[in-house]
Protein backbone atom coordinates (compact mmCIF):
# COMPACT_ATOMS: atom_id res chain seq x y z
CA UNK A 1 0.00 0.00 0.00
CA UNK A 2 3.17 2.41 0.96
CA UNK A 3 4.68 1.99 -2.08
CA UNK A 4 1.76 2.83 -4.44
CA UNK A 5 0.69 5.89 -2.61
CA UNK A 6 4.63 7.50 -2.69
CA UNK A 7 4.72 6.45 -6.14
CA UNK A 8 1.36 8.45 -6.75
CA UNK A 9 2.80 11.43 -3.81
CA UNK A 10 6.07 11.70 -6.20
CA UNK A 11 4.63 11.50 -9.65
CA UNK A 12 0.61 12.45 -9.34
CA UNK A 13 0.60 9.76 -12.95
CA UNK A 14 -1.55 6.79 -13.16
CA UNK A 15 0.81 5.56 -15.75
CA UNK A 16 3.30 5.47 -12.47
CA UNK A 17 1.41 3.70 -10.84
CA UNK A 18 1.92 1.28 -13.98
CA UNK A 19 5.38 1.01 -14.14
CA UNK A 20 5.14 0.44 -10.37
CA UNK A 21 3.01 -2.75 -11.23
CA UNK A 22 5.55 -3.52 -14.31
CA UNK A 23 8.32 -3.40 -11.35
CA UNK A 24 6.93 -5.65 -9.02
CA UNK A 25 5.10 -7.86 -11.56
CA UNK A 26 8.32 -8.96 -14.24
CA UNK A 27 10.66 -10.29 -11.79
CA UNK A 28 7.48 -12.92 -10.64
CA UNK A 29 7.45 -13.75 -14.16
CA UNK A 30 10.84 -13.88 -14.48
CA UNK A 31 11.97 -16.43 -11.05
CA UNK A 32 8.49 -17.35 -9.63
CA UNK A 33 8.87 -20.99 -11.85
CA UNK A 34 12.29 -21.05 -10.72
CA UNK A 35 11.07 -20.40 -6.82
CA UNK A 36 9.01 -23.58 -7.04
CA UNK A 37 11.74 -25.58 -8.99
CA UNK A 38 13.68 -24.74 -5.69
CA UNK A 39 10.92 -25.76 -3.63
CA UNK A 40 10.91 -28.94 -4.99
CA UNK A 41 15.04 -29.72 -4.68
CA UNK A 42 16.07 -28.05 -1.65
CA UNK A 43 15.25 -27.79 2.24
CA UNK A 44 12.15 -25.91 1.64
CA UNK A 45 12.38 -23.99 5.38
CA UNK A 46 15.89 -23.01 4.55
CA UNK A 47 14.98 -21.30 1.46
CA UNK A 48 11.63 -19.76 2.85
CA UNK A 49 14.26 -18.14 6.03
CA UNK A 50 16.96 -17.24 2.86
CA UNK A 51 14.21 -14.89 1.91
CA UNK A 52 12.87 -13.62 4.55
CA UNK A 53 15.64 -12.27 5.60
CA UNK A 54 16.57 -10.43 2.14
CA UNK A 55 13.07 -8.86 2.10
CA UNK A 56 13.25 -7.80 5.40
CA UNK A 57 16.98 -6.23 4.73
CA UNK A 58 14.89 -4.48 1.33
CA UNK A 59 12.12 -2.95 3.08
CA UNK A 60 14.83 -1.55 5.68
CA UNK A 61 16.62 0.19 3.61
CA UNK A 62 12.95 1.86 2.11
CA UNK A 63 12.69 2.64 5.49
CA UNK A 64 16.16 4.70 5.31
CA UNK A 65 16.00 6.56 2.52
CA UNK A 66 12.32 7.57 2.55
CA UNK A 67 13.20 9.08 6.75
CA UNK A 68 16.10 10.96 4.96
CA UNK A 69 13.87 12.76 2.18
CA UNK A 70 16.03 10.96 -0.43
CA UNK A 71 13.67 8.85 -1.85
CA UNK A 72 12.79 9.13 -5.81
CA UNK A 73 10.36 7.38 -8.04
CA UNK A 74 13.04 4.92 -9.28
CA UNK A 75 14.20 4.27 -5.77
CA UNK A 76 11.11 3.08 -5.35
CA UNK A 77 10.56 0.99 -8.21
CA UNK A 78 13.96 -0.43 -7.84
CA UNK A 79 13.22 -1.61 -4.56
CA UNK A 80 9.52 -3.14 -5.26
CA UNK A 81 11.58 -5.30 -7.54
CA UNK A 82 14.01 -7.03 -4.81
CA UNK A 83 10.72 -7.64 -2.82
CA UNK A 84 9.23 -9.33 -5.68
CA UNK A 85 12.41 -11.36 -6.60
CA UNK A 86 12.84 -12.16 -3.34
CA UNK A 87 8.85 -13.32 -2.61
CA UNK A 88 9.31 -15.21 -6.19
CA UNK A 89 11.60 -17.90 -4.28
CA UNK A 90 9.46 -17.29 -0.85
CA UNK A 91 6.01 -17.98 -2.16
CA UNK A 92 6.50 -22.01 -3.23
CA UNK A 93 8.69 -23.04 -0.98
CA UNK A 94 5.71 -21.40 1.76
CA UNK A 95 3.14 -22.99 0.00
CA UNK A 96 4.74 -26.36 -0.92
CA UNK A 97 4.66 -26.51 3.59
CA UNK A 98 1.70 -26.23 4.29
CA UNK A 99 0.76 -30.37 3.86
CA UNK A 100 3.93 -31.18 5.84
CA UNK A 101 2.52 -29.11 8.75
CA UNK A 102 -1.48 -30.38 8.05
CA UNK A 103 -3.12 -33.85 7.75
CA UNK A 104 -4.45 -34.03 3.88
CA UNK A 105 -8.15 -34.41 5.25
CA UNK A 106 -8.02 -31.38 7.51
CA UNK A 107 -6.75 -29.08 4.22
CA UNK A 108 -9.86 -27.18 3.50
CA UNK A 109 -10.10 -25.70 6.76
CA UNK A 110 -6.73 -24.96 7.52
CA UNK A 111 -5.97 -22.77 3.93
CA UNK A 112 -9.36 -20.97 4.50
CA UNK A 113 -8.44 -20.14 8.33
CA UNK A 114 -4.60 -19.87 7.93
CA UNK A 115 -5.57 -16.81 5.08
CA UNK A 116 -7.46 -14.98 8.30
CA UNK A 117 -4.41 -13.50 9.25
CA UNK A 118 -3.60 -11.96 5.74
CA UNK A 119 -7.53 -10.87 5.16
CA UNK A 120 -7.36 -9.05 9.06
CA UNK A 121 -4.15 -7.80 8.03
CA UNK A 122 -5.54 -5.79 4.54
CA UNK A 123 -8.89 -5.12 6.70
CA UNK A 124 -6.99 -2.92 9.81
CA UNK A 125 -3.56 -2.54 8.22
CA UNK A 126 -4.72 -0.53 5.43
CA UNK A 127 -6.83 2.20 7.06
CA UNK A 128 -4.35 2.30 9.89
CA UNK A 129 -1.65 3.02 7.10
CA UNK A 130 -3.88 5.91 5.76
CA UNK A 131 -4.16 7.40 8.89
CA UNK A 132 -0.66 7.34 9.70
CA UNK A 133 0.67 8.81 6.06
CA UNK A 134 -1.26 11.44 6.02
CA UNK A 135 -0.27 12.17 9.71
CA UNK A 136 3.37 11.51 9.35
CA UNK A 137 4.65 9.88 6.11
CA UNK A 138 5.13 7.11 4.05
CA UNK A 139 8.28 5.99 5.91
CA UNK A 140 5.64 4.80 8.89
CA UNK A 141 4.10 2.35 6.48
CA UNK A 142 7.39 0.90 5.19
CA UNK A 143 8.41 0.73 8.44
CA UNK A 144 5.85 -0.91 9.94
CA UNK A 145 6.48 -3.48 6.85
CA UNK A 146 9.97 -4.09 7.68
CA UNK A 147 8.96 -5.15 11.33
CA UNK A 148 6.12 -7.05 10.16
CA UNK A 149 9.58 -8.96 7.60
CA UNK A 150 11.32 -9.26 10.89
CA UNK A 151 9.00 -10.24 12.94
CA UNK A 152 8.09 -13.03 10.17
CA UNK A 153 11.77 -14.21 10.16
CA UNK A 154 11.92 -14.99 14.13
CA UNK A 155 8.78 -17.28 14.15
CA UNK A 156 9.74 -18.99 10.65
CA UNK A 157 13.27 -19.48 12.68
CA UNK A 158 11.20 -21.64 15.58
CA UNK A 159 9.59 -23.58 13.00
CA UNK A 160 10.64 -27.23 12.39
CA UNK A 161 9.46 -29.57 9.71
CA UNK A 162 10.12 -33.42 10.19
CA UNK A 163 10.43 -34.39 6.47
CA UNK A 164 13.61 -33.43 5.09
CA UNK A 165 14.17 -31.57 0.98
CA UNK A 166 12.16 -33.53 -1.43
CA UNK A 167 15.11 -33.93 -3.47
CA UNK A 168 15.64 -33.66 -7.35
CA UNK A 169 16.68 -37.43 -8.59
CA UNK A 170 19.44 -35.77 -10.76
CA UNK A 171 16.72 -33.90 -12.70
CA UNK A 172 17.99 -30.47 -14.28
CA UNK A 173 16.61 -27.53 -12.96
CA UNK A 174 14.70 -26.92 -16.48
CA UNK A 175 14.23 -30.50 -17.08
CA UNK A 176 11.91 -30.18 -13.60
CA UNK A 177 10.72 -26.67 -14.38
CA UNK A 178 9.05 -28.06 -17.62
CA UNK A 179 7.90 -31.02 -15.85
CA UNK A 180 5.60 -29.11 -13.90
CA UNK A 181 4.21 -26.91 -16.64
CA UNK A 182 3.23 -29.83 -18.59
CA UNK A 183 1.69 -31.24 -15.81
CA UNK A 184 -0.93 -28.66 -15.68
CA UNK A 185 -1.20 -28.18 -19.59
CA UNK A 186 -2.16 -31.25 -20.07
CA UNK A 187 -4.58 -31.57 -17.23
CA UNK A 188 -7.93 -29.60 -17.93
CA UNK A 189 -9.27 -29.33 -14.71
CA UNK A 190 -5.56 -28.33 -13.31
CA UNK A 191 -5.28 -25.94 -16.54
CA UNK A 192 -8.91 -24.14 -15.92
CA UNK A 193 -8.35 -23.31 -12.54
CA UNK A 194 -4.85 -21.79 -13.03
CA UNK A 195 -6.40 -19.98 -15.77
CA UNK A 196 -9.61 -18.26 -13.27
CA UNK A 197 -6.12 -17.32 -11.29
CA UNK A 198 -4.72 -15.62 -14.27
CA UNK A 199 -7.88 -13.74 -15.21
CA UNK A 200 -8.31 -12.61 -11.28
CA UNK A 201 -4.78 -11.17 -11.18
CA UNK A 202 -4.82 -9.48 -15.06
CA UNK A 203 -8.07 -8.07 -15.21
CA UNK A 204 -9.56 -8.42 -11.70
CA UNK A 205 -7.57 -7.30 -8.63
CA UNK A 206 -5.64 -5.09 -10.97
CA UNK A 207 -8.15 -2.17 -9.72
CA UNK A 208 -5.94 -2.18 -6.31
CA UNK A 209 -3.49 -0.41 -8.50
CA UNK A 210 -5.70 2.45 -9.27
CA UNK A 211 -7.29 2.85 -5.98
CA UNK A 212 -5.38 6.15 -5.34
CA UNK A 213 -7.06 7.59 -8.25
CA UNK A 214 -10.60 6.88 -7.06
CA UNK A 215 -9.20 8.01 -3.50
CA UNK A 216 -7.71 11.25 -4.65
CA UNK A 217 -9.57 12.27 -8.16
CA UNK A 218 -13.48 10.77 -7.97
CA UNK A 219 -13.96 10.46 -4.32
CA UNK A 220 -11.47 13.57 -3.05
CA UNK A 221 -11.05 11.41 0.27
CA UNK A 222 -6.73 11.67 0.27
CA UNK A 223 -4.75 9.05 1.83
CA UNK A 224 -7.68 7.96 4.24
CA UNK A 225 -10.42 7.43 1.98
CA UNK A 226 -7.43 4.71 0.29
CA UNK A 227 -7.29 3.24 3.36
CA UNK A 228 -11.08 2.85 3.24
CA UNK A 229 -11.42 1.44 0.03
CA UNK A 230 -8.66 -1.12 0.53
CA UNK A 231 -10.30 -2.06 4.26
CA UNK A 232 -13.65 -3.15 2.32
CA UNK A 233 -12.32 -5.61 0.34
CA UNK A 234 -9.79 -6.73 3.60
CA UNK A 235 -13.70 -6.97 5.34
CA UNK A 236 -15.29 -9.07 2.21
CA UNK A 237 -12.07 -10.97 1.83
CA UNK A 238 -12.78 -11.99 5.78
CA UNK A 239 -16.09 -12.60 5.89
CA UNK A 240 -15.43 -15.38 2.39
CA UNK A 241 -12.83 -16.78 4.55
CA UNK A 242 -15.18 -17.35 7.74
CA UNK A 243 -17.57 -18.66 5.41
CA UNK A 244 -15.61 -20.85 3.60
CA UNK A 245 -13.77 -22.44 6.65
CA UNK A 246 -17.66 -23.39 8.24
CA UNK A 247 -19.00 -24.21 5.46
CA UNK A 248 -16.76 -26.23 3.08
CA UNK A 249 -17.95 -29.54 3.60
CA UNK A 250 -21.40 -28.64 3.02
CA UNK A 251 -20.73 -27.07 -0.50
CA UNK A 252 -22.70 -30.00 -2.65
CA UNK A 253 -21.17 -28.27 -6.11
CA UNK A 254 -18.11 -26.88 -5.25
CA UNK A 255 -17.29 -26.66 -8.89
CA UNK A 256 -20.34 -24.69 -9.60
CA UNK A 257 -20.18 -22.67 -6.37
CA UNK A 258 -16.37 -21.19 -7.09
CA UNK A 259 -17.39 -20.23 -11.06
CA UNK A 260 -20.29 -18.24 -9.58
CA UNK A 261 -18.22 -16.62 -7.17
CA UNK A 262 -15.91 -15.70 -9.75
CA UNK A 263 -18.50 -14.73 -11.78
CA UNK A 264 -20.14 -12.81 -8.86
CA UNK A 265 -17.08 -10.84 -7.90
CA UNK A 266 -16.63 -9.17 -11.90
CA UNK A 267 -20.02 -7.92 -11.85
CA UNK A 268 -19.63 -6.39 -8.33
CA UNK A 269 -16.07 -4.95 -9.81
CA UNK A 270 -17.82 -3.39 -12.84
CA UNK A 271 -20.84 -1.85 -10.58
CA UNK A 272 -17.70 -0.46 -8.44
CA UNK A 273 -16.19 1.41 -11.59
CA UNK A 274 -19.15 3.24 -12.22
CA UNK A 275 -20.50 3.95 -8.36
CA UNK A 276 -21.08 8.10 -8.24
CA UNK A 277 -20.42 8.02 -4.66
CA UNK A 278 -18.05 6.29 -1.68
CA UNK A 279 -20.86 4.66 -0.08
CA UNK A 280 -21.73 2.55 -3.19
CA UNK A 281 -18.04 1.86 -3.31
CA UNK A 282 -17.34 0.72 -0.51
CA UNK A 283 -20.45 -1.88 -0.45
CA UNK A 284 -19.13 -3.05 -3.97
CA UNK A 285 -15.65 -3.63 -2.66
CA UNK A 286 -17.00 -5.81 0.53
CA UNK A 287 -18.64 -8.19 -2.66
CA UNK A 288 -15.56 -8.10 -4.21
CA UNK A 289 -13.52 -9.45 -1.91
CA UNK A 290 -15.71 -11.77 -0.30
CA UNK A 291 -16.39 -13.28 -4.26
CA UNK A 292 -12.44 -13.39 -4.82
CA UNK A 293 -11.70 -15.38 -1.15
CA UNK A 294 -14.33 -17.61 -1.73
CA UNK A 295 -13.86 -18.66 -5.06
CA UNK A 296 -9.68 -18.57 -4.76
CA UNK A 297 -9.95 -20.32 -1.25
CA UNK A 298 -11.77 -23.35 -3.06
CA UNK A 299 -9.46 -23.02 -5.86
CA UNK A 300 -5.84 -23.20 -3.84
CA UNK A 301 -7.60 -25.96 -1.52
CA UNK A 302 -8.35 -28.44 -4.88
CA UNK A 303 -4.59 -27.55 -5.97
CA UNK A 304 -3.34 -29.05 -2.60
CA UNK A 305 -5.17 -31.75 -1.77
CA UNK A 306 -4.88 -33.38 -5.39
CA UNK A 307 -1.50 -32.35 -6.59
CA UNK A 308 1.15 -35.38 -6.50
CA UNK A 309 3.65 -34.63 -3.23
CA UNK A 310 6.65 -34.31 -5.55
CA UNK A 311 5.01 -31.74 -7.97
CA UNK A 312 3.99 -29.45 -5.26
CA UNK A 313 6.47 -27.05 -5.29
CA UNK A 314 6.39 -26.29 -8.63
CA UNK A 315 2.46 -26.84 -9.57
CA UNK A 316 2.40 -24.11 -6.39
CA UNK A 317 4.61 -21.96 -7.98
CA UNK A 318 2.81 -21.64 -11.22
CA UNK A 319 -0.39 -20.73 -9.56
CA UNK A 320 1.64 -18.28 -7.12
CA UNK A 321 2.50 -16.58 -10.37
CA UNK A 322 -0.80 -15.78 -11.64
CA UNK A 323 -1.91 -14.71 -8.30
CA UNK A 324 1.21 -12.68 -8.23
CA UNK A 325 0.77 -11.56 -11.78
CA UNK A 326 -1.55 -8.59 -10.24
CA UNK A 327 1.46 -6.10 -10.09
CA UNK A 328 2.00 -6.68 -14.01
CA UNK A 329 -1.70 -6.94 -14.62
CA UNK A 330 -1.61 -2.58 -13.03
CA UNK A 331 0.35 -2.38 -15.91
CA UNK A 332 -2.45 -2.97 -18.28
CA UNK A 333 -5.23 -0.71 -15.88
CA UNK A 334 -2.53 1.82 -15.64
CA UNK A 335 -2.20 2.31 -19.17
CA UNK A 336 -6.11 1.70 -19.88
CA UNK A 337 -6.57 4.95 -17.03
CA UNK A 338 -4.03 7.15 -18.90
CA UNK A 339 -5.73 6.28 -22.36
CA UNK A 340 -9.05 6.84 -21.09
CA UNK A 341 -9.53 6.59 -17.43
CA UNK A 342 -9.84 4.59 -14.05
CA UNK A 343 -13.23 4.17 -14.27
CA UNK A 344 -13.25 2.86 -17.49
CA UNK A 345 -10.01 0.38 -16.33
CA UNK A 346 -11.72 -1.14 -13.48
CA UNK A 347 -14.81 -1.39 -15.90
CA UNK A 348 -13.11 -3.68 -18.75
CA UNK A 349 -11.22 -5.86 -15.87
CA UNK A 350 -14.04 -7.08 -14.12
CA UNK A 351 -15.99 -7.67 -17.36
CA UNK A 352 -13.15 -9.73 -18.35
CA UNK A 353 -13.53 -12.18 -15.08
CA UNK A 354 -17.28 -12.05 -15.40
CA UNK A 355 -16.45 -13.29 -18.97
CA UNK A 356 -14.54 -16.12 -18.41
CA UNK A 357 -15.90 -17.28 -15.34
CA UNK A 358 -19.10 -17.54 -17.29
CA UNK A 359 -17.38 -19.33 -20.00
CA UNK A 360 -16.50 -21.56 -17.75
CA UNK A 361 -19.73 -22.25 -16.16
CA UNK A 362 -20.53 -24.19 -19.46
CA UNK A 363 -18.04 -26.85 -18.93
CA UNK A 364 -19.51 -29.88 -17.18
CA UNK A 365 -16.15 -31.22 -15.76
CA UNK A 366 -15.74 -27.96 -13.97
CA UNK A 367 -19.28 -27.81 -13.00
CA UNK A 368 -19.13 -31.04 -11.13
CA UNK A 369 -15.73 -30.47 -10.06
CA UNK A 370 -15.53 -31.99 -6.25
Amino acid sequence: MTFAWLVWEVTREPLSLGHLGLAQGAPLVLFQLFGGVLADRTNRLRLLLVTQVLTASTLTIAVGLTVLGLVRVHHLLALAALSSIFRAFDEPSRMALVPQLIERERLPNAIALGSIPWQASRMIGPSITGILIAAFGGAVGLGMAALCSFGALAFYSRLRVARGAPGHGGQRMLSQLLEGVRFVVHDYVFASLVCLALFNALFGLSYVTLLPVFADVHFHAGSIGYGLLQAAHGVGALVGTLTIATVAYRIRRPGRALLIGAAGMGLALMTFAQAPTMGLALGMLLLVGFGNTFYLTQVSTFLQQKVPDHLRGRVMSLYALCWNLLPLGGLVGGALAAAVDARFAVLFGGGMVAANALLFLMSRRLRTLA
